[in-house]
């Protein structure tokens, strides 16, 4: 007989839960390491990037693995849990370096606004109503140069996309600045580097973007740039900053190698992930527009702005100086 609670039913539908419970902490355990080891395989370096999802995943499955009284599982994904949530400690909880205040600041906007979007106008409306110091443009082309320069925006442009490239880096600057290129290893597409004065001293900044790791050669360049980027970086003898579309998280083994090679600050750590692609994707969201520096370099803000039609939001930072480069 079936006992009118409805016993084998109930039993059969707590066995199905179990196997999916199972399954899908299998899966978030899978991933969580994997995310270690994007050394390895360009595969594993995409997962690393989203590791607040994972920590959220985990998180849920962790509730999910004791209600089935799989305690086995639940320890184990306790364990994947707490480390997808010690990657994202010190953008949560760090205390970032911030200049004095009332001194002279450069407030940089940069914006990967899409080669195609065609809202250029209300890009450069939004650019105008923000006024900051250096403006970097990334996809950029000749139809944004030529709408930067109908805006009337009280900038020049140090740096534009050459005759030969469909899109690239374009660098806009108030002339009180003084800027002007430096010499940098990189296509006119994936980076470009500028010396701009601020209260009496020289600031380089490197502005990049390396290719989207969509494929195995593509993650390659990537890492490539970002190695190089570090070296060029690493050398400057002058306060420096490095910001652009890295595309790539501070999750990523080509992000956290850069670190490490430049020994810069990361603007972004104790202010939150403030996630910048995809736009629109909500809870999808990951941080892949930075802006790293040196340690003489502190951070008076730092915020994302719309997307204005691009599939990224802006990026504004606002620096000033803290001291001598130790």
């Amino acid at each position: 007989m079936t006992s009118s609670d409805g016993g084998p039913a109930v039993s059969t539908l707590t066995r199905v839960a179990g196997t999916v419970v199972l399954a899908l902490g299998g899966g978030a355990l899978f991933l969580t390491v994997a995310g270690f080891l994007g050394r390895l395989w360009w595969v594993f370096d995409l997962v690393a990037n989203f590791r607040p999802q994972m920590f959220l995943v985990t998180v849920v499955l962790v509730g999910a693995a004791a209600l089935a009284r799989q305690f086995q599982l639940t320890g184990a994904l306790g364990v994947a849990a707490a480390l997808n949530l010690i990657t994202l400690w010190p953008f949560l909880t760090g205390i970032p370096l911030t200049p004095p205040g009332g001194e002279p600041t450069l407030e940089i906007l940069s914006f990967n606004v899409g080669v195609s979007n065609p809202q250029r106008g209300d890009v450069m409306a939004f650019i105008a109503e923000e006024d900051p110091d250096l403006v970097i443009l990334l996809e950029s082309s000749f139809e944004w140069e030529a709408a930067a320069s109908a805006a009337g925006l009280p900038m020049r442009m140090v740096s534009v996309v050459p005759p030969t490239f469909v899109s690239g880096i374009t660098v806009m600057a108030r002339p009180e600045l003084g800027a002007s290129l430096l010499g940098a290893e990189f296509t006119p597409v994936e980076g470009v580097g500028v010396r701009v004065g601020l209260d009496g001293r020289f600031v380089d900044v490197l502005a990049i973007h390396p290719p989207s790791p969509t494929s195995a050669g593509r993650a390659d360049r990537r890492d490539l740039v970002l190695a190089e980027a570090g070296v060029w970086a690493a050398g400057r003898s002058l306060p420096t900053i490095v910001v652009g579309d890295f595309n790539a998280t501070p999750w990523s083994h080509a992000y956290r190698s850069m670190r490490r090679e430049t020994g810069f600050a990361d603007s972004l750590e104790g202010r939150g992930l403030q996630p910048t692609w995809r736009a629109g994707a909500g809870p999808l969201m990951i941080p892949i527009d930075h802006a790293l520096h040196t340690d003489d370099i502190g951070v008076a803000s730092r915020r994302t702005g719309p997307s204005i039609g691009s599939a990224h939001r802006a990026l504004i930072v606002e620096f000033g100086f803290v001291g001598e480069r130790g």
